[in-house]
């Protein structure tokens, strides 16, 4: 297969790629809100479980607190009934001692008692609100849902409508191998799989590359052998002819001040010194 049959196949594959990943990006932020409503709900109800697992303990401790309490009272009582008995001062005084004893322990728990009630009335509030919250919160979430999931639909589709023309283009022209490398390069380097050496200067990272090493890819460009792969970006790149116009642009913006700042004092003092060797001149030496 002419090594230009391939190149014209990236090419084109990169443009769908290109349109692939910005749907794929779409469809990754689209159920955003949704996860976090989502998560909200799923929050709501492990604190609504939590409340009621707080709730039922302290009703169970209440209704054990006001037993005690019934029998503490009920002790007393039946202690001051026994003091129309007492016939000696020793019974008597023995008799005041339980009373008062019973009364103490009496009234603890009914301050117990007391304070065990309020906190589950407010449980019992809290629980209320929370279920309240978690019924609003699951409205909001399954309109989310619905409202999103037409969109992701429609852009799912579209993606696999994507999926099979680049599956198309591929056809026998590039490798299973090569498919995957370009791939995997094209996602991490924001679609860019391919791009083409203009001079000495890969454009996908305006580095400069070796003289010998842009002769040598450009013979094996003309002889149809591999791809090579730019040594400080590793994208796949390719030799293009410029045409005068598009030239002068490049080499003007390559120039430009701001350009220069943005780059490294290495990277600018090479770019400047291949500039001031070939680009001066055009690119007409390759």
């Amino acid at each position: 297969m002419a090594e230009n049959v391939k190149l014209e196949c990236l090419k084109s594959l990169q443009e769908i790629l290109l349109q692939r990943y910005v749907l794929q990006e779409e469809v990754d932020t689209l159920p955003q809100k949704l996860k976090e409503e989502e998560r909200k709900l799923s929050d709501a109800n492990i604190e609504f479980l939590t409340l009621s697992e707080n709730y039922n303990s302290a009703s169970d401790e209440l209704k054990s607190l006001q037993i005690r309490y019934d029998d503490a009272k009920s002790k007393h009582m039946e202690y001051q009934k026994q003091m129309e008995f007492i016939n000696t001062q020793r019974e008597y005084e023995a008799l005041l001692k339980q009373i008062e004893e019973a009364m103490a322990v009496e009234n603890d728990l009914l301050k117990l008692t007391r304070s065990k009630k309020s906190e589950v009335g407010e449980l019992n509030e809290k629980l209320g609100n929370m279920e309240n919250y978690c019924e609003s919160q699951k409205i909001v979430v399954d309109a989310e849902r619905e409202k999103i999931s037409g969109t992701l639909e429609d852009k799912v589709a579209q993606i696999q409508e994507l999926d099979r023309k680049c599956a198309e283009i591929k056809g026998e022209a590039i490798s299973d191998e090569l498919y995957e490398k370009f791939t995997n390069i094209s996602s991490k380097k924001n679609g860019l799989g391919i791009v083409p050496v203009w001079g000495q200067v890969c454009t996908g990272c305006d580095m400069v590359l070796p003289m010998q090493f842009v002769i040598d890819m450009r013979r094996k460009q003309e002889e149809g052998g591999d791809f090579d792969y730019c040594p400080y970006c590793s994208r796949l790149i390719y030799f293009e002819e410029l045409d005068s116009e598009k030239e002068k642009q490049y080499i003007f913006e390559q120039l430009e001040p701001t350009k220069s700042e943005g780059k490294s004092s290495g990277q600018k003092k090479q770019s400047e010194e291949v500039f001031d060797e070939s680009m001066s001149e055009g690119f007409e030496g390759f």
